[in-house]
């Protein structure tokens, strides 16, 4: 049974269906109603690139005389044996080419300023996979819809991606789709043309559907694959420095998701299942879809009626972890050193990824883990936001652990030089979910009481990620990767300002609410100061959901203020092009969310510690600001946000240059953009809101 979060207090006053729960400590967690079958753990290899379909390119696309390179991409239903003891292949929606079709298909290498355009075919049924709720906004509008978005990427607005660019196969278009009209207009009616100009220095980003009402599913049924960026800087660390390169056999990619699939026992644990999926067989995705009032605490204030079933929940959390598509897989590696850069694609969890050796040799304590016996450390190198200015330790001894959050990244170096040949090494996490106060009903092993389907060798667990087999080398030795601490990497894209781990970059906002930024070049500019929100509330249901808002009540004159807002009300963050803002944000919940920003990269300034319970517009600042960690520092475009704790950033709103014209928002009026929570439960209720650049 799931614990409850106590709310202190709770407003009954209505905002457009949302009531607020104002400063709450409320627990709402979604823990399986079924659960995964006992999967052995680690009997099959991870996919690595290849493997996993890279796309091929089918030619060439001219603008003047800019060309891009052309691919042509389907998005479809297929099915895919994720683990060799399912009964089933497992039904999946992805990326594919030419009918070869696997989980997280579809990955692109491209190189910085070479662009490339894609036309993406939509070939999706009429029917979704996964149980949909019709009550959240945009879900009625057709199961086959499909919108791209390229995360972490710098592009046009007409091919970020937004909520409302979506298309399907009948040639039904969202309202801010309009990529065909600038790109292609003979395109045909299920094809949907992107450019992406790829000015960026190198980075792993990836792409994944975002359409609005149905992204946390379209991105839990597979639409999602790599993406990655490389640049001539990373190639003379390769050449230089050793550093293994974004093809080289010692790069391993690692992508972490996590799900649940239907079992024998799904009809009995979950009584409504097959009658709102009467096709679903063993071996397909399981998703939660009853918002149970004992399982996820009582409803808000008033609310209109009962939650339908299917309903949406408030997080959702898997009981199987999958790296690069498989299930429980393992990875040989010699006795060399590595880089491993890391996705956190779940759609709630976060990670604390960490090495350490296997209980013993033999099944099952080859599967499990020894206590207090760490392997390798890591040396991290970048972010999502491309190179850090310097290395940083992790996971050593008296160092901190690396902790990913949704969407977040991680380019790491790894060495096995030492490890003895035939060591058995598990990734193991430990992270609580929801982060950071934790649900124990959520975090499956086999020493968990709250988790009794948990036993050693066999899922479900979700603590330990990936088994690593370490043999000895074969060959002449490597030279050396040579980036220790304390060198410096310059990478292409300079970083606004200078900063050090732990040192809060501060300023003074005057009168005008703007501050004046010392850039790294010397340089000094007014940034415009925005104060700004996270928020927790009730839906007309009575749901939790959660939402983005400023600092200016909702509700101005009540006893218990409102700041949170709907996706759908007028616009407030509308940044001019070529400006700099900061924005401190409010952390009104007890969650920590991971913001992404599309357009942008920011760089933290500093966090500072708040009394929620006294806020009012203003902060009551308790402590000193705090600067960001070492790996958090450079550009960053998903960004953790402490309960109780303001977040500080900085960002520049430039627009990409590209050779056609970019028309404006037909719905907006100017280059429409989002910024949003990117645990997928809390951006589709409803903690997103419109970025408008004008």
């Amino acid at each position: 049974m799931i614990s409850r979060r106590d709310f202190l207090k709770v407003s009954g006053a209505s905002v457009l269906s949302l009531y607020a729960v104002s400063h709450s400590k409320f627990s709402l967690h979604a823990q399986a109603m079924a659960q995964s079958a006992h999967l052995k753990k680690f009997i099959q290899p991870m996919r690595g690139v290849g493997e996993i379909p890279v796309a091929a390119s089918d030619g060439t696309r001219t603008w003047g005389s800019v060309t891009a390179t052309h691919y042509t991409i389907d998005i479809q239903q297929f099915k895919d044996q994720l683990h060799p003891d399912l009964p089933n292949p497992t039904r999946l929606r992805g990326f594919g080419q030419n009918g070869n079709f696997k989980h997280l298909g579809g990955i692109i290498a491209a190189k910085r300023d070479e662009p490339v355009q894609i036309t993406f075919r939509n070939k999706l049924p009429g029917s979704h996979i996964l149980p949909i709720d019709r009550t959240i906004m945009g879900a009625d509008l057709g199961d086959d819809r499909v919108d791209v978005h390229l995360h972490g990427g710098y592009v046009p607005w007409i091919s970020d991606g937004g909520p409302h660019a979506w298309w399907r196969p009948n040639g039904d278009q969202g309202p801010s789709f309009v990529n065909n009209s600038v790109l292609n207009p003979s395109a045909a009616p299920n094809e949907a043309e992107y450019y992406y100009p790829n000015n960026q220095g190198s980075r792993l980003v990836w792409y994944h559907d975002h359409v609005f009402g149905l992204t946390r599913l379209n991105a839990y049924a597979g639409i999602a694959s790599g993406y990655v960026i490389y640049d001539d800087y990373e190639l003379s660390l390769v050449a230089n420095n050793s550093l293994p390169g974004p093809l080289d056999p010692r790069t391993k990619y690692l992508v972490f998701q996590d799900k649940i699939f239907v079992s024998a026992d799904t009809a009995a644990a979950d009584p409504t299942w097959y009658d709102i999926m009467p096709n679903s067989r063993p071996g397909d995705l399981w998703y939660a879809h009853v918002y149970d009032m004992e399982m996820f605490g009582p409803l808000g204030p008033n609310p209109a009626g009962l939650p339908p079933d299917p309903s949406c929940v408030p997080e959702f959390f898997g009981d199987t972890i999958l790296v690069n598509g498989t299930v429980y897989p393992y990875l040989e590696v010699e006795q060399r050193e590595y880089r491993f850069r890391m996705l956190n694609a779940c759609q709630a969890k976060f990670l604390n990824p960490r090495l350490v050796y296997a209980k013993g040799v033999t099944f099952p304590d080859s599967t499990e883990p020894k206590k207090n016996a760490p392997g390798p450390a890591f040396i991290q190198i970048g972010t999502e936001g491309g190179f850090l200015p310097a290395p940083a330790m992790l996971n050593g001894p008296h160092q901190p652990l690396l902790l990913m959050a949704p969407a977040e990244r991680a380019d790491l170096l790894v060495d096995f030089r030492d490890v003895p040949a035939g060591s058995t090494l598990i990734l193991y996490s430990d992270a609580p979910g929801p982060y950071p106060g934790g649900d124990r009903g959520q975090d499956y092993y086999p020493e968990n009481p709250k988790t009794p389907a948990s036993i050693p060798g066999y899922g479900p667990n979700t603590r330990t990620l990936l088994q690593i087999r370490v043999k000895a080398r074969s060959g002449p030795a490597d030279p050396p990767i040579r980036l220790h601490v304390p060198a410096r990497l310059t990478p292409t894209d300079p970083f606004l300002i200078k900063q050090s781990a732990g040192m809060p970059t501060t300023y003074t906002v005057n009168a005008r609410g703007f501050a004046t930024i010392k850039l790294a070049t010397g340089a000094k500019v007014q940034a415009k100061v925005r104060s700004l929100t996270l928020n927790e509330a009730f839906d007309e249901y009575g749901r939790l959901a959660q939402l983005l808002g400023t600092n200016v009540p909702t509700n101005p004159g009540a006893k218990d203020l409102e700041f949170g807002s709907a996706y759908g009300d007028p616009i407030t963050e509308n940044p001019s092009a070529g400006s700099y803002e900061i924005w401190e944000i409010a952390n009104l919940t007890a969650d920590t969310h991971p913001i992404h920003f599309h357009l942008v990269n920011v760089q933290i300034l500093w966090r500072q510690k708040f009394a929620e319970n006294r806020y009012e517009g203003t902060p009551n600042y308790q402590g000193s600001p705090i600067g960001p960690d070492a790996n958090e520092l450079g550009w960053k475009e998903t960004v953790r946000m402490n309960p109780g704790e303001v977040t500080s950033v900085l960002m520049k709103f430039d627009l990409p240059t590209v050779p056609f014209t970019v028309p404006p928002s037909p719905r907006t009026g100017g280059h429409e953009y989002v910024w949003h929570c990117h645990i997928l439960e809390h951006e589709e209720h409803d903690m997103m809101r419109p970025l408008i650049v004008t």
